[in-house]
């Protein structure tokens, strides 16, 4: 995903301009999520990968768009500040494998594999973690969007203008569009539905136990 580009299609004068200010919101919000999720990243990975290390490696994990990488970079660090600096410094380690005995180097290089195996579960966890709150955030923002455009376009059309205006893969913009569609829905019920929903009564009725002879049980002697 890029940063927004602004569509060609014509709103009025003071839709567009209330549009412009919604992409600039969404922009700086995916800012700061991407920020955050960058955070608890390297936090998740503390005990397998260096700071350095594990950014390098959620950026890898997570399509942070190019126009935003180095300013997600540069918050990550600062709110990362104390995990940095109370690092422990260590010396540096030889990785040479003269000396070992053939049974003692493959149990090594077994542990090297699964510690390897099992960090990079533990960033896709991460990863899969930062998506769903970059998704949970391009959502918000479609809404908005919506709600901007609701007296030029359908919600559909408001929602997909987002989608573009922000270049969003086609899998990204699948998730994104059936879950901006199914939470205006929620928010924007028929009037039917509305009044369906006000019938109903608000308290359940509460289950009371009944005792065995209530049910027509005999003790058998």
């Amino acid at each position: 995903m890029s940063g927004p580009m602004i569509g060609s299609r014509k709103f009025l004068s003071p839709t567009r301009l209330r549009l412009q200010l919604v992409f600039a919101r969404a922009s700086e919000a995916l800012a700061e999520t991407y920020q955050a999720q960058a955070a608890e990243f390297v936090r998740r990975l503390k005990s397998r990968l260096s700071v350095e290390e594990a950014l390098q490696r959620y950026f890898h994990e997570v399509g942070v768009p190019a126009a935003l990488e180095e300013t997600v970079r540069a918050r990550a660090l600062i709110s990362l500040a104390g995990l940095i600096e109370s690092a422990p410094k260590h010396e540096p380690r030889a990785t040479g494998w003269t000396g070992l005995r053939p049974d003692h180097m493959l149990d090594a290089l077994r542990k090297r594999v699964q510690h390897i195996e099992h960090t990079n579960l533990e960033c896709r966890l991460a990863g899969s973690i930062s998506d769903e709150a970059v998704a949970m955030t391009h959502v918000r923002m479609a809404l908005e969007t919506a709600e901007v455009l609701a007296d030029e376009v359908t919600p559909d059309e408001a929602i997909m203008h987002y989608i573009r205006t922000f270049n969003l893969t086609s899998i990204d913009a699948q998730v994104i569009f059936r879950r901006a569609m199914a939470q205006w829905a929620e928010l924007h019920p028929l009037p039917d539905e509305a009044r369906a929903t006000l019938a109903q009564p608000s308290v359940k009725p509460s289950l009371e136990l009944r005792s065995r002879t209530e049910f027509g049980l005999r003790v058998i002697v």
